[in-house]
C-alpha cells in the first residue's frame, strides 16, 4: 500500500475547516431558535392552541368566539367505526415556505378549510358587528353584516387581522385563493347571513341565530357565499386541508348545496355533539 490510514490526502484541511464552519452555524442557529424543526414546533404551538367558545347558550352572541364550520362536507379521516368525518372548519394558514419568517399568524395568511375542528387559534375568531363593534352579548340575527376577527394570541400588541374576500381573486391554486386575513377592514370584510331553507329567509330576516344552525354566509360586496373548494385539496403543515373561497353553488329547486352551507359554532355543548 502506498499510504496508511493516518495519511491525509485530497483537500483534508478545506473540508475540516468547511466542517467546523457548518457545526458553528448550526450552533447559532440553534442557540437562536432558528433551526427549522424549532420554528414548526413554535408554529404548531402557537396556532393549535386550544382557545375557549362561549360559554354554554343559544344563541351566536357579538363579541365571542365563534367557529366556522361546513358541517355537511365530509373531510379526509375516518370515526373509529369506518364511518368518514363531517365537518370542515375556516382556518388560517402558514405555509411550508412563509414557516422561516412567520411563527403566527399575520397579514395575508391564507384562509382554508381543516378538518381538525378542535377550538384552537388558527380556526376561533370574535365575530363582531360591523356596525357597532363594541357590542359584547349582544344575539346576532340573521341579515346582520358581521366581521371576524383573528386574534394573535403570541402578540397581543399586533393589528387585529380581519376575514377578507378579495372579488378580483381567481380560484385556483393554494397562492391564489381569494379569502385571506387582512390587517385593512374594509367593506370586503363584511358578512352578512341568512337562513338556508328558502321558505325561511323572508320570516326569518331579523331573528336571532342560534347557534350550530345550518346557514349561508355571503359576502356584503360581492353576494356571493362562502363555499367549499372540495375539488382543491392541498397538503400543509397541519395535513390535508381543502380550499375556500365565495361562489354560489345552487340546484334545480334553487336551493344551496352542501359546499355552500355552514354552521356559527359558539357553543361548548354544541360542539360536543358534533
Amino acid at each position: 500500500m502506498t499510504y496508511s490510514n493516518t495519511v491525509l490526502v485530497g483537500n483534508w484541511s478545506e473540508e475540516r475547516l468547511k466542517n467546523e464552519y457548518d457545526f458553528k452555524i448550526f450552533l447559532r442557529k440553534r442557540d437562536r431558535r432558528e433551526l427549522l424543526l424549532q420554528r414548526s414546533r413554535t408554529l404548531f404551538s402557537n396556532l393549535l392552541k386550544e382557545r375557549p367558545l362561549a360559554i354554554s347558550g343559544t344563541f351566536v352572541l357579538f363579541g365571542y368566539n365563534v367557529q366556522v364550520v361546513a358541517s355537511d362536507m365530509p373531510g379526509k379521516g375516518k370515526t373509529a367505526d369506518g364511518k368518514s368525518k363531517y365537518g370542515l372548519a375556516l382556518s388560517s394558514l402558514v405555509s411550508e415556505r412563509q414557516v422561516d419568517f412567520m411563527q403566527n399568524i399575520s397579514d395575508g395568511c391564507l384562509m382554508t378549510l381543516s378538518p381538525i375542528t378542535t377550538p384552537c387559534c388558527r380556526n376561533t375568531f370574535v365575530i363582531l358587528s360591523a356596525a357597532d363593534e363594541s357590542l359584547n352579548g349582544e344575539k346576532m340575527k340573521y341579515g346582520d353584516e358581521f366581521l371576524l376577527r383573528a386574534e394573535n394570541y403570541g402578540e397581543p400588541e399586533a393589528a387585529p387581522l380581519y376575514v377578507r374576500y378579495t372579488p378580483e381573486g381567481v380560484p385556483g391554486p393554494a397562492d391564489r385563493m381569494p379569502i385571506r386575513l387582512c390587517a385593512t377592514k374594509d367593506t370586503n370584510c363584511r358578512w352578512t347571513s341568512m337562513p338556508l331553507l328558502p321558505c325561511d329567509r323572508l320570516e326569518g330576516l331579523g331573528s336571532p341565530i342560534k347557534t350550530g344552525a345550518k346557514l349561508i354566509i355571503k359576502n356584503c360586496v360581492t353576494d356571493k357565499s362562502l363555499c367549499v373548494m372540495n375539488q382543491n385539496w392541498m397538503q400543509t403543515f397541519f395535513g390535508p386541508e381543502c380550499g375556500v373561497t365565495c361562489r354560489n353553488y345552487i340546484d334545480i329547486h334553487k336551493r344551496f348545496t352542501a359546499e355552500n352551507i355552514f354552521t356559527l359554532v359558539s357553543d361548548v355543548e354544541t360542539k360536543s355533539k358534533e
